[in-house]
């Protein structure tokens, strides 16, 4: 299984309120919409990868990840929202927003 790792947009809540993609209604994979999901992070073999890569760059930005979720959109796309809990220096928390992308299925 290939995961890629996207940035999700800035928002003011930990929820992201539309689907990633622009039609969710299950059309085949040379019908789905095109995907519009931010910057590119990298590809991994696994969700655990991913994951793993994020707390890296948390730690090389003296911030450490306290929780992280991975939750679907729907039962009839392959993009996952990946919210984590980072703590910085100073105590304070913030969210982060991720997408990842598998190609289970295809």
């Amino acid at each position: 299984m290939l995961v890629e790792l996207y940035t999700a947009p800035a928002t003011n809540s930990s929820e992201v309120a539309e689907s990633p993609i622009s039609s969710t209604s299950g059309e085949l994979p040379e019908q789905e919409p095109t995907l519009e999901l931010g910057d590119l992070l990298g590809s991994f073999d696994s969700r655990e990868e991913a994951i793993s890569s994020v707390e890296r760059t948390g730690k090389e930005a003296n911030q450490s990840v306290i929780d992280s979720t991975v939750s679907p959109f729907n039962d009839y796309t392959h993009v996952e929202l990946l919210t984590v809990t980072v703590q910085n220096r100073d105590q304070s928390t913030h969210t982060k927003l991720y997408y990842l992308v598998t190609d289970e299925g295809y």
